[in-house]
């Protein structure tokens, strides 16, 4: 059965939500160890991982759609924006990461 254009708008909106709100996180993640709030930069990233795992699973739902119909799925617009936030959370996510290491050297 193929997913209807509600349905699709539905998954890419809440693809591009979780993948947002991760990225907000991470980058709040920075800010905490720019301050040497190290518990709180972790509690960020620990956010951001959970929203960013919804994000991946809509999006592999996404994936699976597409594996088994026939209507193009993948060179909808509004899915090509949905994956662009997914992989800006991840680069995100892994600069934070970065950042956060270099702030506890520095706070040493």
């Amino acid at each position: 059965m193929a997913i209807s254009q509600e349905q699709l708008e539905q998954a890419c909106f809440q693809l591009i939500s979780f993948s947002g709100a991760a990225k907000s996180d991470y980058l709040e993640a920075i800010d905490h160890a720019k301050a040497g709030a190290f518990d709180e930069s972790q509690a960020a990233i620990d956010r951001g991982n959970e929203e960013y795992l919804q994000a991946h699973n809509a999006h592999f739902d996404l994936i699976q759609e597409e594996v088994s119909s026939e209507n193009g799925l993948l060179t909808r617009l509004t899915l090509v924006h949905a994956e662009d936030q997914l992989a800006m959370a991840e680069t995100a996510r892994l600069f934070a990461e970065q950042l956060i290491e270099l702030y506890r050297r520095l706070a040493k």
